[in-house]
């Protein structure tokens, strides 16, 4: 279901001080989730990383790099893009027509790592996670938090922050 946690090893993304070592480009897309609370999320990663994330629509995602850093190295030898795609539904009982049962949030999350002179891809990755959400406990925001924090485990295993939703 989810690339190992090894994938992004052969791309040393963070130095060995833990510094980051590439510019970051999110793109969120989402009909059922409002993509300001998932940029807030990974803003609060980028600031205790020391980083800065650059939102980008979807179709900037796509073309980068399309012009590469022509010499200027803006955040190390790597540009990686994300595309993060959450969402949230509500799942029918089948047996009982008017019946929803609890909602099911999930994300896709599509990484590129390219190198941030050439512009050459070097690595693609892909994870994924879905959870049902307890109604009982309240809002989303805690599952969608915990699911930023899952892909975050993937894309920076150092990053052992725990949801604070």
């Amino acid at each position: 279901m989810s690339a190992p946690a090894r994938a992004a090893s052969s791309v040393q993304l963070f130095g060995d001080d833990g510094s980051p070592r590439f510019s970051f480009y999110l793109a969120c897309v989402s009909k059922t989730v409002n993509c300001e609370i998932i940029e807030r999320m990974f803003g609060h990663w980028a600031d205790d990383r020391n980083l800065s994330v650059h939102t980008v629509t979807p179709e900037e995602a796509a073309r980068l790099p399309e012009n590469p850093a022509q010499g200027q190295v803006d955040g190390g030898p790597y540009r990686v893009t994300v595309r993060y795609a959450p969402e949230m539904v509500s799942v029918s009982n089948s047996l009982v027509s008017a019946s929803k049962g609890p909602p099911l949030v999930s994300y896709v999350a599509n990484v590129r790592v390219f190198d941030s002179v050439s512009g050459k891809l070097i690595k693609s990755m892909t994870w994924r996670k879905e959870d049902m959400a307890d109604r009982d406990q309240g809002g989303a925001n805690p599952y969608l938090d915990a699911q930023v924090h899952d892909f975050l485990k993937h894309l920076d295993p150092a990053y052992a922050k725990s949801p604070t939703s």
